[in-house]
């Protein structure tokens, strides 16, 4: 029941910040309906699922939006200066980095944290290690650090 409400909400805010219609009823209305729609059919085609609708993880997950939002800064800041300097310095490399998250939904956030941050591409997720392309041995020696593991483990609580 949690998912559909969770999606209820959801897509209301989305119709309303879209929309901008607060005073006709009709198309009210016609909004509410459309969302109950969008809910009924994704509970019928068994979409709504804790798996689909992580929503116990969001309150966290927002905490490690402006931590991810700064890897990004700094990462886009770094590969800038090695791009533009007169003698490049990159490294590319294939690195097998461990990690030890446990829910799907966190280690799904983490290979798109790495992927998201510039110089990092996260191409395969195994049993418990990661395949991911590297621009620098920095980039890799720092993923293997775990900062970013950390981080995000924090959404597991």
């Amino acid at each position: 029941m949690m998912p559909a409400l969770f999606l209820t909400l959801l897509l209301g805010a989305y119709w309303a910040l879209l929309s901008g219609q607060f005073h006709n009823t009709f198309l009210l209305g016609v909004g509410a309906v459309c969302i109950a729609f969008v809910v009924w059919t994704g509970r019928r085609m068994g979409l709504l699922d804790d798996e689909g609708v992580p929503v116990r993880f969001y309150p966290r997950a927002i905490a490690y939006v402006p931590y991810l939002a700064w890897q990004v800064i700094l990462a886009n800041w770094d590969v800038f200066k090695r791009i533009w300097s007169a003698q490049p310095a990159i490294d590319p490399r294939m690195a097998r980095v461990p990690y030890s998250t446990r829910h799907p939904f966190v280690t799904t956030t983490y290979a798109n944290s790495i992927t998201l941050t510039p110089g990092t591409v996260t191409v395969s997720v195994d049993d418990k290690t990661m395949l991911i392309h590297c621009l620098t041995k920095e980039g890799e020696d720092s993923l293997r650090e775990g900062d970013m593991e950390r981080h995000v483990k924090r959404l597991e609580g």
